[in-house]
């Protein structure tokens, strides 16, 4: 009766402690604010007028990398709930019933002769319970913690990767879509500079020479419009299979402005949305504050934060492996009760009992083994935390880039506005000049080819200039009003 008293007041004592009574809970990463409309997942994707919220909304629901991180997500909460098991006792209970038959003959003492047919059964309950292991199960604990920690980060960079990667490829399909059209015309001016040069040599003011360079130039243009259209289509089957969704899905983009994605609003005043600087502050301001905000977004950056919890998974498997070789105490609890005949008899025999009792555990030598395994987590610890670093200094560099990139595209794509109009009147000039007979067939040749080129460059300046902001936007985690069409 005492060592049943005694197991009850270590059962209440152990009941009262917080690890085990309660499950600590977890303190989730901030989500990527998309602004996700509801059920549209579970609702059939239009993929007409598409915009580029929608594009991001559907991959975040249907790609594969995506699902892949929520999955990682149950399956390390699966793995914690597993280590905070560990503090339990564990309760067994085993049973067994057989028939048993047994015959004895003595071949000098007949009479000595028995048999036994009987039956055989057995149960027993019994409980185990690990009090104290020199804190090998708060390591475990503190491992499992970690890593889904790091898993709920895997998941926030997960989207905003799938983000970044629809948006470059939305990007890139808008860049196509725009660069057949530029094409297009380009092979409309070719036709008409071709017509101009046939009427005039049929009028006897042009010359065949002059005739046969516009029908050259219309030619090659037609072949470069084949080629857009191509990329064009190629761009839109990889954009549907960046979202998740078979590449031969029929997708037509947005021709309107996407303004959908905004910061949330009770965040706008610590996120900014864009990198302008106030007209009233100072260069060094500028660069102190734009510094400021890079160090900020790099070391908030989900990656980074993901990292770090893998270090410190590596540190608490480190701690359990040398808790390994530490002392341990379990207690111990066994209800048996049984009937069983004895080996000579034919009587039966009842077994009742039970035993409550301490087991402790001094591991003295094994080897080494422990030691080097112990050896072996502090290296992978110390690695993490190198990875941390390398981290670091990659999504710095990165963000860096982008800046820089985008900087120089907002110039460009201004001095590409003055240089694309300033191609427009040179092609109307010397396509009035060549029809009033002053200019030549090569003069407005040459036109047509300068306002193309400047046209595809201010197009890839502008496209990629949209794909950096949004880039520079996701890694400063806010999403700012983003325009998808030229002016």
């Amino acid at each position: 009766m005492f060592a049943f008293r005694s197991l009850l007041l270590m059962l209440g004592l152990a009941a009262t402690c917080p690890a085990i009574a309660v499950e600590p809970t977890l303190e989730l990463p901030p989500p990527l604010e998309l602004n996700l409309a509801p059920g549209l997942c579970e609702a059939p994707a239009t993929l007409s007028d598409l915009s580029l919220q929608t594009a991001v909304q559907i991959a975040l629901c249907k790609a594969p990398r995506v699902r892949q991180a929520h999955l990682s997500i149950e399956e390390e909460l699966a793995n914690l709930r597993t280590a905070h098991a560990k503090y339990l006792p564990t309760l067994d209970a085993n049973a067994d019933a057989n028939r048993i038959g047994k015959r004895v003959k003595y071949p000098d003492h007949t009479g000595a002769n028995h048999s036994l047919h009987t039956n055989s059964g057995n149960a027993r309950l019994g409980l185990s319970w690990l009090l104290f292991d020199s804190g090998r199960r708060d390591a475990q604990y503190d491992s499992a913690h970690a890593r889904l920690t790091a898993a709920l980060y895997s998941q926030v960079l997960a989207n905003r990767d799938r983000a970044v990667a629809v948006a470059d490829s939305y990007y890139k399909a808008c860049h196509a879509a725009v660069s057949a059209e530029a094409a297009r015309q380009a092979v409309s001016r070719a036709k008409q500079s071709l017509q101009a040069t046939q009427r005039l040599r049929e009028g006897g003011v042009g010359s065949l020479a002059d005739e046969q360079l516009a029908k050259l130039a219309w030619q090659r243009n037609l072949v470069d419009n084949d080629t857009k259209a191509t990329t064009a289509a190629i761009s839109r089957a990889v954009l549907a299979t960046t979202i998740g969704l078979p590449g031969q899905s029929a997708i037509n983009l947005s021709k309107a402005p996407d303004s959908t994605f905004r910061a949330n609003p009770t965040t706008a005043s610590r996120r900014a949305g864009h990198l302008s600087p106030s007209p009233v502050a100072g260069s060094n301001d500028i660069h102190s504050q734009l510094n400021e905000r890079i160090i900020t977004a790099v070391r908030n950056h989900p990656r980074l934060a993901a990292a770090r919890a893998s270090t410190q998974a590596a540190n608490a498997e480190a701690q359990a492996i040398n808790a390994q070789h530490l002392p341990g105490v379990t207690l111990q609890a066994d209800r048996h009760t049984g009937f069983t005949p004895p080996a000579s008899s034919v009587a039966k025999q009842k077994v009742n009992g039970w035993s409550v009792g301490f087991t402790v555990h001094i591991p003295i030598f094994d080897g080494y083994a422990i030691k080097h395994a112990t050896d072996a987590a502090r290296v992978r610890a110390q690695s993490a935390r190198e990875t941390e670093r390398s981290i670091w200094l990659e999504e710095e560099l990165k963000l860096l880039t982008d800046v820089s990139q985008m900087t120089s595209a907002n110039h460009k794509e201004a001095l590409l506005k003055d240089a694309e109009a300033s191609a427009q009147q040179a092609y109307r000039s010397a396509q009035v000049r060549y029809q009033e007979g002053v200019g030549t067939a090569l003069e407005l040749l040459k036109a047509l080819d300068e306002l193309a080129s400047i046209q595809q460059t201010a197009i890839d300046v502008h496209y990629e200039l949209l794909a950096t902001r949004f880039r520079v936007s996701v890694a400063l985690d806010t999403l700012p009003p983003v325009r998808i069409e030229r002016h």
